[in-house]
């Protein structure tokens, strides 16, 4: 059977799973990606967070675990490494203590489940990344991230990232408006300060109250990246009625992935389409 397109956005690329909560099914996601970037090559992965755990420490729900197979690499604590059925070699030992234990990156010898746990903070996660990618070589490295958190996307550049989001007929008009939002912040041109001079260059969170202090005079603004943006779609779209908006840095937003529950998926492609999201729509993936 021929591999989804999107299988190949993996390859290559250092690419985020992102989600608009908890349970979204991020993680059921990178297994997905996971068994299919298998059949093609080797890949490297790791939590932003905690994950495969049987049981949500917050909720007590029954969480998807993570199985790793032979020659995998990843990222997860020393502690995770002991209490798995699998067997590893320990590649690399960080200085970084979580709460679950010293930070490791290890090869699987034996497959088995595995509980991951991951950098604690930005610093860490690119020092993580680098060392994957610059002492081991790792070239298609995965990283399930955080609910409802992108910040960890400006960490890594020419990183990627898929969305995934759950949706009900109660919900819906709420994901539309964070999945236009990163569609459109997605599509902004990046910024080069040898063609685009004197632009207004907004530091950090692009958030309401900074949007209020733009001075009227610039006609271009510059904000860092689409993970920085703390505004709605609709304040966004008015501001470029009369400026022109630019990226110090920008993200391939691959597709979105939904999970859809009593809606109809013709209507949220309809709905899409009409909220002018171009990106790749893949729709119930784990259904056979």
């Amino acid at each position: 059977m021929d591999k989804p397109v999107w299988t190949y956005h993996f390859l290559d690329n250092t690419t985020f799973i992102l989600g608009n909560n908890k349970n979204a099914g991020k993680t059921t996601f990178m297994n997905l990606a996971l068994n299919r970037v298998r059949e093609v090559v080797t890949p490297a992965f790791l939590s932003i967070g905690i994950d495969g755990e049987p049981l949500d420490l917050i909720d007590g729900r029954t969480k998807p675990q993570i199985r790793t197979l032979c020659g995998d690499i990843l990222v997860t604590t020393y502690p995770m490494i002991q209490k798995s059925e699998g067997k590893y070699k320990l590649l690399k030992v960080f200085p970084y203590h979580t709460v679950l234990g010293q930070l490791v990156i290890a090869e699987t010898l034996r497959a088995g489940c595995i509980e991951l746990v991951g950098p604690e903070n930005n610093t860490q996660l690119t020092e993580v990344i680098a060392y994957l990618k610059g002492v081991l070589g790792c070239k298609h490295i995965i990283i399930d991230g955080a609910a409802n958190r992108k910040t960890p996307l400006s960490s890594i550049d020419n990183s990627g990232f898929f969305y995934v989001f759950q949706a009900n007929k109660r919900t819906l008009n709420k994901v539309l408006e964070t999945c236009r939002l990163l569609s459109y912040c997605a599509s902004l041109p990046t910024y080069n300060p040898k063609t685009e001079l004197d632009p207004y260059v907004v530091e950090g969170a692009f958030t309401t109250n900074k949007l209020n202090k733009i001075p009227i005079e610039y006609d271009i603004i510059v904000i860092d990246n689409l993970s920085s943006v703390f505004i709605t779609y609709k304040q966004l779209i008015r501001l470029s009625n009369y400026k022109k908006l630019m990226v110090k840095k920008q993200f391939s937003l691959h597709a979105f992935v939904a999970i859809l529950k009593d809606i109809d998926i013709r209507e949220l492609k309809e709905r899409f389409k009409k909220n002018n999201i171009k990106e790749e729509l893949i729709i119930n993936p784990y259904v056979n």
